[in-house]
Parts: C-alpha cells; sequence; structure tokens
C-alpha cells in the first residue's frame, strides 16, 4: 500500500476494534472454506476406501457445521467492514466539506463546478472501496493462503511451500498489476472530471449553444474526451485480464503440484488417498481468494486515483490566513479603510487591483465604476475577506482584517451580487439563510420593505415552493428575495455587486431605491459599469486598469 492511501487511512481514524474483529473473522472464515474443503476430499477418499461408518458420520457432521458457519461468518466480516468503511467515509465527506467551506471561492477558482462536483461526489464514494474491496480481500488472500500452506506442511511440507509461494506469486503479480494501473487509471479520472465540467457548461450554456449553433462541436469534444477515457479503462481491464490468467495458471500450478507431491507420498505409503484428496482441495481453497487480491490491487489504482484529485484540493493554497488569536469587529460603527491595496481575484493570477486606497465611512453612499475586469469584483472580495490582500491592509476602524476571523468580518459586511444563489425549498428557508432565527412576522416585515408583496402576505405563503436556482422567480423577484435575506442580517456594510445586471432601467432604478431605503444606517458600496445606477450615490469612484480615481459631482 502506498504513502497516500496510508494517510487516508489514518485520516478516516478507524475503530481499531471492528479493524481486528474485520481480520479475525476473515480469518476464522478462510479456516472455515479450508476445512469444508480438506474435508469434503477427506470425507471422499474415506468413503471410497471404506471408512468406518462413525468416522465418516464424524466427518460429514463436522462438514455440514463448517458449511452451515462459514456464510455467517462471511456476512459478519462484510458487515463489520462496512461499518468502518461508512464510519470513514462520514470523516472523509466532513474534511472535503471543511475543505470547501474554508477554500471557497478563493483558492478553488482553477476548479470549475463539474470538477468539484466530481470529487464531491464519485471521488469520496470511491474512497469506500479502500477498505471494502482494497485492504480486506488482500489481507484474506495472504492470511487464507498462509494458513493453508500450515495446515498442508504438517502432512505434505513441501506441499505447503508449494502453496506459499504460489501465494507470494499471485499477491507480488496483483500489487505489480495494482502500481502499474496507477496512471492510466489517474489519466481516466482526470478525463471524466474534464467531461463532467464540460457536461455542466453544456446544460447550463444550452440555450446559447442553440443560439450560437456550437453545441454539436461541445459535443464532439466531449465523445473524444470519452473515447480517451476509454481507451485508459481499456488499458486497465487489459491488466486485469492477464492478471486473472496469471492467478488462474498460478492457482492451477499450484493444486497440481500440491497433487503430485500428494499423489507420490499415496505411493510410499505416507499418505492415504483420502488425506491426499484432502489435502489437494485444501489447497485449492487457501489459493482461491487470489483473484480477490487482485481486483483489490486494481481496485487500489482508482482508489488512489480519486485519494490524489482529492489532495489536489487540499493542497491549493489558502487565499485567506486565519488569524491564530483573533480579535472581534469593532463594537462601535467604523469606517472600513482600503491601504495601498493591491490584490489578484485568485492565488497565483496576476493583480488586478494595484495600490487602491479607500475611506467608507458608516452610512456612506458610494458608488465603484468600471468595465468589465476592472477589479471590482476583486474589491469586494476583500472586503468580504474572501481575498487577503498581496500588499496593503484593509481594516474596519483600527482593527486590520489580518487580526480578525473571516467569518466575523462577513456577519458585519454582506454581499447582494448579480448572481444571487437561491436554493430549492420555500421561500422561507430562502430567507432564513440570512437569519436562521427569524420569526414569521420578520420575514413578512423585510418582504413588505423589498415590495415582495405579490410573493407573500401571511405566514402560510411562506410555504411557497422556490425552484433550484430560483427559476419559479423572475428575475426581479430574485433579486429582492436575495435583498431581503441580505437585510435579515443587519449588516454594518452592504456590498452590491452590479444588482442591476440583466433588468430594464425602470425595474433596475426601482430594486436600487428600494436597497437604499432598506439599507438604512449601513454603508452601501455599489460595485457597477452602469452611469444612471451610480448617479444614484453621493460618492462616485473611477476604477480603471486597477487603479481608483474619485469623480467629482
Amino acid at each position: 500500500m502506498n504513502d497516500r492511501l496510508t494517510r487516508w487511512i489514518v485520516r478516516s481514524r478507524p475503530d481499531t476494534s471492528r479493524i481486528i474483529a474485520a481480520l479475525i473473522l476473515s480469518l476464522f472464515a478462510g479456516a472455515a472454506s479450508i476445512t469444508l474443503f480438506g474435508g469434503s476430499g477427506l470425507l471422499v477418499g474415506k468413503a471410497a476406501g471404506g471408512g468406518g461408518l462413525a468416522v465418516l458420520g464424524g466427518l460429514l457432521v463436522l462438514i455440514e457445521i463448517v458449511a452451515f458457519l462459514r456464510a455467517p461468518l462471511r456476512y459478519e466480516e462484510r458487515m463489520v467492514t462496512h461499518r468502518v468503511a461508512l464510519g470513514s467515509m462520514v470523516r472523509w465527506r466532513l474534511w472535503l466539506y471543511d475543505i470547501v467551506a474554508t477554500k471557497s471561492p478563493g483558492s478553488l477558482s482553477f476548479l470549475s463546478t463539474g470538477e468539484l462536483l466530481d470529487r464531491s461526489i464519485e471521488d469520496i464514494d470511491l474512497l469506500e472501496d479502500l477498505y471494502v474491496r482494497v485492504v480486506l480481500p488482500i489481507v484474506a488472500a495472504l492470511m487464507t493462503g498462509l494458513l493453508a500452506a500450515g495446515v498442508i506442511a504438517i502432512w505434505l511440507p513441501l506441499g505447503g511451500l508449494v502453496v506459499a509461494l504460489c501465494v507470494l506469486g499471485g499477491l507480488v503479480v496483483s500489487l505489480a498489476l495494482g502500481h502499474a494501473a496507477v496512471h492510466p487509471a489517474q489519466h481516466a479520472a482526470a478525463l471524466r472530471s474534464l467531461i463532467s465540467s464540460k457536461m455542466v457548461d453544456t446544460i447550463e450554456g444550452s440555450a446559447e449553444l442553440r443560439m450560437t449553433n456550437l453545441g454539436g462541436q461541445l459535443h464532439r469534444e466531449i465523445e473524444e474526451l470519452d473515447a480517451h477515457c476509454q481507451r485508459q479503462e481499456v488499458l486497465v481491464a487489459r491488466m486485469r485480464a492477464f492478471g486473472v490468467v496469471a492467478i488462474g495458471c498460478l492457482n492451477a500450478a499450484g493444486v497440481l503440484g500440491v497433487t503430485l507431491l500428494a499423489a507420490a507420498h499415496v505411493q510410499h505409503g505416507s499418505l492415504t488417498p483420502g488425506e491426499a484428496a484432502g489435502i489437494s482441495l485444501a489447497s485449492l481453497a487457501g489459493l482461491e481468494p487470489l483473484l480477490g487480491a487482485l481486483a483489490g490491487a486494481l481496485a487500489a489504482a482508482h482508489v488512489d486515483a480519486a485519494a490524489a484529485r482529492l489532495e489536489a484540493l487540499e493542497s491549493a493554497p489558502a487565499s485567506v490566513i486565519e488569524a491564530s488569536h483573533p480579535v472581534q469587529w469593532p463594537p462601535r460603527t467604523a469606517p472600513l479603510s482600503f491601504r495601498s491595496v493591491s490584490s489578484a481575484p485568485s492565488a497565483g493570477a496576476p493583480a488586478v487591483v494595484r495600490d487602491v486606497s479607500l475611506v467608507i465611512d458608516p452610512g456612506a453612499r458610494i458608488a465603484i465604476v468600471g468595465a468589465s475586469g476592472s477589479g471590482k469584483t476583486t474589491l469586494c472580495r476583500l472586503a468580504l475577506r474572501f481575498l487577503d490582500p498581496l500588499e496593503g491592509s484593509v481594516a474596519i476602524g483600527a482593527t486590520a482584517y489580518l487580526d480578525m476571523a473571516s467569518d466575523d468580518v462577513r456577519r458585519h459586511v454582506v454581499l447582494l451580487d448579480q448572481d444571487p444563489m437561491l436554493f430549492a425549498g420555500t421561500l422561507g428557508d430562502a430567507l432564513r439563510l440570512g437569519d436562521p432565527l427569524a420569526t414569521d412576522e420578520a420575514l413578512l416585515a423585510i418582504i413588505a420593505t423589498v415590495d415582495l408583496g405579490e410573493l407573500a402576505n401571511s405566514p402560510e405563503d411562506l410555504a411557497l415552493s422556490i425552484g433550484e436556482s430560483g427559476a419559479t422567480l423572475s428575475l426581479g423577484q430574485q433579486r429582492r428575495v436575495a435583498l431581503a435575506r441580505a437585510m435579515l442580517r443587519r449588516p454594518d456594510i452592504l456590498l452590491l455587486d452590479e444588482p442591476t445586471a440583466g433588468l430594464d432601467p425602470e425595474q433596475g432604478r426601482r430594486i436600487l431605491s428600494d436597497v437604499l431605503s432598506a439599507a438604512g444606517d449601513a454603508a452601501v458600496v455599489l460595485v457597477t459599469h452602469d452611469d444612471d445606477a451610480a448617479q444614484m450615490m453621493s460618492e462616485r469612484y473611477w476604477l480603471y486598469n486597477g487603479e481608483l480615481s474619485k469623480v467629482s459631482n
């Protein structure tokens, strides 16, 4: 097992007692198989040789008991192993959620939605195989094989050696093929991730693709990627086929070798025919689990590929460094200041904001105007502490953002952007993301404030169903629901990132007017490319080529 899979086993913090129980059950199940096979051969040999009725009866009872016990032992072994795997998956998923939560959105911007979805679902699910299909089958094959070799060696030392060598040879072949399959498995996993990304783009952009007649080109790209992915999977399948043949040959050689040695001892009179038959079938029981070990070694390649892709998330550079002893947000209202700030939109990207200085006083109404790509959204991310500046500092009053917990910053600074996320659920659910403890009366009051009376006038109306991404609402209604959700947070600073984009001028002015009225004493910062919207603010700044300058009225 390589270092990466070992790290994931350690990360899963498995229950040691359950692992020991699974190994003991596996050993007992292997012993039951050896006893069943060997006893059956001995029974047939004794019956053919005219063994006594008492001996035959005793063997028959033993075989019946072992046959009855083998299935429950295997079942309980699998159940215990699955409990270990499922418990580990809970901890792995919590790890993944922590990574996504702490590194989004700045640090994971190199991933598309499809790639992150692929990592979140398929890769974590694949890790379940680490215990069920990788560790247990390989360990079970080793234990059962060596147990069979030890039992056979009691009557036939050279036969025990043959079985032990075949078991070790089979494990070497399995592990070698598993190692060789790692690269194509990782390549296939990367291609599947890219396919997922393009599929998500195709679905989300289906209307634009139809209008531009470019859907066919994207479909062909997906088909080419799929064909390349299939070639990698075929390569792994060929390795599996080769392994099955190799393991089959080793099993046949081992059983044949033990059978010939047993036959020679029968001729010399040191073994009875019944004992020879039992030894031969016991060797078959000892070598049989090698096919499971091969499957486990090849599954390890896919598990390793999934683990490698997940670790890429962990290794992504953090966009925010949390303070070891964070201080609290100032108890009194204070200005938010940017002091000679330079910043990039994500880790590793070039700076798009350069030497920006700005003071946002409590209750201020400020517009920052600039073309797309000028750095407006990056300024919003700095204010929300989704990013830390490359140079300069951001502070609230005399308290630097670097000395505060980012979650504390986002309790006081709230963003309303041009594409607010509304999750599928009820209207009440969507609003309570702003304040989980808000009463129905508080929700209805904020709904009236943002002029959404057509959606809800009574507590019963809060059960109105909202589709995914607000699909059942108009664009204007989506913005107003997002505004209501933001105002429930009672922010000190409200950031508006192109809140009127996609709306007609009259609707945009009406929504912006409602925002300014609902904001109350909170400072409002509007970033936009719309000069008409900027005219509604008391101060205006122009952001061009990453540099900020004040516009005189």
